[in-house]
């Protein structure tokens, strides 16, 4: 385990919709005194100077929320916490930043992955519901995660890897063999909480610039509970969708496929 005078450091590199804001309740309920940082490359990729977006976020790009400030931030020591963890989506690191240089220090870092049709059906969803944005096959995520780990590989780090279906079916399992191997102690806490006040939610997981019900889920969530897997049975081609977009989640899921299938020969099971 990564540390900072014992201070337990965590990097969790996720792509859209694979229950990542899950394991963010998941480590406040580790029983340590906890900082949860929630994708805090999100605000240089939407709102800092060197913007790489191009959804219309209302707001004035920000001086300090380049990437070398929030790179700094995540650095930080954050004394008197016992466990820092931060969520990042792979592709919020800019194409060009894709290096060692741009990848905090001081973490173990860790890759949530989930089969791309299943993070590409529930993202366009989402998209409806909260922005009205389109879908954005170069947000997917996928290939940003593999690019990362092959930095984090030359580096010398170990690649910690859990799928998000095997999650969902087998919350307990999956989690011991994930606190294993980041050195935390398994508490039944990280699978049963209590759901987080409005209040409570903005101050520990939002930047100030989100569309609460983005977060409803994992707002209101009272833990995991096992589930089958659901990936093969939403296939994206019922009469909910256009041919348009059934003709995108196809070509988005061939194009990811093979990044997603690279990293899952690497997952952790129970």
């Amino acid at each position: 385990m990564t540390s900072i005078s014992g201070q337990k450091r965590i990097m969790l590199w996720a792509v859209p919709r694979s229950l990542s804001g899950a394991m963010c309740r998941v480590m406040l309920n580790s029983g340590l005194t906890t900082k949860v940082m929630y994708e805090p490359y999100a605000e240089c990729y939407h709102l800092g100077p060197e913007r790489v977006s191009t959804h219309d976020m209302k707001f004035q790009p920000d001086p300090s929320r380049s990437y070398s400030n929030i790179k700094t931030k995540q650095e930080l020591p954050y004394e008197g916490k016992e466990l820092v963890f931060v969520k990042n989506q792979a592709y919020h690191l800019a194409p060009d930043r894709l290096t060692a240089e741009w990848i905090p220090d001081g973490f173990t870092h860790t890759f949530i992955i989930r089969n791309p049709r299943s993070t590409i059906i529930s993202k366009l969803k989402l998209l409806k519901k909260c922005t009205g944005w389109n879908y954005d096959p170069r947000e997917s995520g996928y290939q940003e995660q593999v690019q990362i780990a092959h930095v984090l590989q030359q580096l010398g780090h170990r690649l910690v890897v859990i799928d998000a279906d095997d999650l969902m079916e087998n919350p307990e399992g999956i989690l011991r063999a994930y606190c294993r191997e980041v050195g935390l102690e398994f508490k039944p806490s990280m699978i049963h909480w209590e759901p987080l006040s409005e209040p409570d939610f903005q101050e520990t997981f939002l930047c100030g610039v989100w569309e609460p019900s983005w977060f409803d889920n994992v707002r209101t969530a009272s833990g995991l509970y096992p589930k089958p897997k659901m990936a093969a049975k939403d296939t994206g081609n019922d009469v909910s969708y256009d041919a348009e977009t059934r003709d995108l989640i196809g070509r988005s899921e061939r194009e990811n496929t093979k990044y997603y299938e690279e990293l899952y020969a690497l997952r952790l099971t129970a």
